[in-house]
């Protein structure tokens, strides 16, 4: 039971012939290394819902833990540490505000499993489903902690569908439902009828369903986990950029014109980490765009028939997403990823013509909704690594630079589970993740520019001509 090629499979190969397409000297960027680091503006619809800022650091100040980056995976690992630790001197430089990168600018979709793991068995059955429980438990304590703030994120977890759009992937995707059902994994097949019955769209040809999984508001789930934080006594700085790094077992950050002491630090900065001067050659930093209706009329739903209102995602490589907000928006992601020479941050494409794409493609699914227009269409960053699998851990020479990175899609939920491991790791106590065969992976290494370029456009151009085709 095995697909054409997995993506995994095709990265590992475009590593090798990237030399040989940049051999031919064809169009090689003038401009070779590191981009700066560039901030764009958060203009995602989840981004009014954005917290108050903190004030910044405005002294020099010392930490036993100094978190780098206040997205989902640093106000996690705060909270766990803070719960697990009562009195540790916590602390959170955020660049800008809390939730600016992809935490707050995602297509709202939870899922269980890693991007690997996700509905294919890449390693082994047991491996399979340690890692669905484990993510499964991540959501659970995702919505217990959600549900203590008192604070409404429009967390639904009833379930999500991954829809196929090719019917020639309808044998695996039988089979593989089969196979983990015997590992009592939950998961369905529907057949091409109930899926027009259940999403209201006769655009596929069936659907795996599964009951673990949901939607959130990105940015209400940001506001939550800082709260919940804060609660606990981490401390948040907010615009407060962290520039240069000093190893030691007192580790220095340079934030401005002040320092920060800790004896131990976290990189929760994903995709932008390359800027710190770490995992510049194993994390990549893609560009998705993702685009908001307007809220949908009584008489739009009921002739779109998606009464189930279960957010999915379809089978292609650059796969479509959609997600049915509290307040009946449509939230789209998809069709396009983009890289920019020399790891850069600054969205550089055309979000106009992405955005015609995405509205055509909801179309097609939707034919009812003719004539209706985008609110917002916005970018955002997602840390990718070269096998498409995510990394927790500890580096550094006194072993007191930890972790979590490389989400390649899936880092809603397991970016939150990250946190605990993270907190579980630094208090030498078992989270079960160490019971993975993912754990203490090492990130396959990206070639350096304009190797990568070349080798990122190639794997890109062969993904367009695989959905095309």
């Amino acid at each position: 039971m095995k697909k054409k090629m997995s993506r995994r499979d095709f990265l590992k190969i475009s590593a090798l012939t990237a030399g040989g397409v940049t051999a031919a000297g064809i169009g090689i960027p003038m401009l070779m290394g590191e981009r700066e680091a560039v901030f764009d503006p958060n203009d995602s619809y989840w981004a009014k819902e954005q917290p108050a800022a903190n004030p910044s650091l405005q002294q020099d100040i010392q930490a036993d833990v100094a978190i780098i980056g206040g997205g989902y995976t640093g106000l996690s690992t705060a909270w766990h540490m803070a719960k697990a630790n009562p009195g540790l001197n916590l602390v959170i430089l955020e660049a800008r505000q809390v939730g600016h990168g992809a935490s707050g600018r995602n297509g709202g979709m939870v899922l269980p499993q890693t991007g690997l793991e996700h509905l294919q068995i890449a390693e082994d059955e047991e491996t399979h489903k340690w890692t669905y429980d484990l993510t499964v438990d991540s959501m659970k304590s995702l919505k217990k902690l959600v549900d203590s703030t008192g604070m409404d994120c429009e967390l639904k977890l009833d379930g999500y569908c991954y829809t196929i759009v090719d019917e020639e992937d309808i044998p695996y995707d039988k089979a593989y439902v089969k196979q983990v059902q015997k590992l009592d994994m939950p998961l369905e097949f529907w057949g091409e009828d109930r899926t027009a019955d259940e999403l209201g769209t006769e655009y596929y040809y069936g659907a795996i369903y599964d009951p673990n999984g949901g939607r959130v508001h990105a940015m209400k789930l940001v506001k939550a986990l800082k709260h919940a934080a804060e609660q606990e006594g981490v401390k948040i700085y907010e615009n407060s950029q962290v520039t240069d790094i000093e190893e030691g077992q007192e580790i220095r950050l340079a934030v401005g014109n002040h320092m920060v002491r800790a004896k131990a630090i976290v990189i929760a900065t994903n995709g932008y980490t390359s800027k710190l001067g770490y995992f510049k050659h194993q994390v990549m930093p893609v560009h998705a765009q993702c685009a908001v209706t307007p809220p949908l009329s009584k008489k739009q739903l009921a002739q779109m028939g998606w009464e189930s209102g279960l957010p999915f995602f379809d089978s292609r490589n650059f796969l479509y997403h959609l997600v049915l907000t509290a307040d009946n928006r449509i939230v789209i992601g998809g069709g396009s990823g983009e890289y920019f020479f020399g790891n850069d941050l600054h969205y550089r494409g055309d979000l106009t013509k992405i955005g015609d794409m995405m509205l055509d493609q909801l179309i097609q699914i939707y034919p009812s909704l003719e004539g209706i227009q985008f609110e917002q269409v916005w970018d955002g960053i997602l840390g990718m690594s070269y096998d498409e699998v995510e990394s927790v851990g500890v580096t550094g020479k006194d072993k007191n630079i930890y972790y979590g990175l490389a989400y390649n899609g899936h880092g809603v939920n397991t970016s939150f589970m990250f946190g605990n491991i993270i907190s579980s790791m630094y208090n030498g106590v078992s989270h079960g993740w160490e019971e993975t065969a993912y754990s203490n992976h090492k990130l396959s290494f990206i070639p350096p520019e304009p190797f990568k370029w070349f080798g990122v456009q190639g794997v890109m151009k062969y993904y367009q001509w695989l959905d095309q085709r």
